[in-house]
């Protein structure tokens, strides 16, 4: 499974997991910016396990490439007919792949 980590991406994990200012931070110096796991455990005064942790947590909730995710809120009505329609094109998708 391949991942790429934007802002747009990450944002959303962060919002997902809850994470506090200062882990989002370490997550978009370290997914982001590319800075180096061991400059980041110098500037915050934490241990490499918590980087590796951070780093852990951002990729488990990953979406792969290609995959987007959306939420829907509106009458029940509406948004069990989204849903039938995506789940329709979803079988379309799988039985042309097959």
């Amino acid at each position: 499974m391949t991942v790429t980590i934007d802002e747009e991406e990450l944002a959303r994990i962060a919002k997902l997991r809850r994470f506090d200012a200062r882990t989002l931070e370490i997550a978009r110096r370290l997914f982001i910016d590319k800075d180096a796991p061991m400059l980041l455990t110098a500037e915050y005064g934490v241990i490499h396990q918590r980087i590796y942790a951070i780093k852990r947590a951002v990729l488990k909730d990953a979406l792969p490439v290609g995959i987007a995710e959306i939420t829907l809120r509106g009458p029940k009505e509406a948004v069990e007919a989204a849903r039938r329609a995506f789940d329709r094109h979803m079988e379309k998708h799988r039985s042309a792949g097959a």
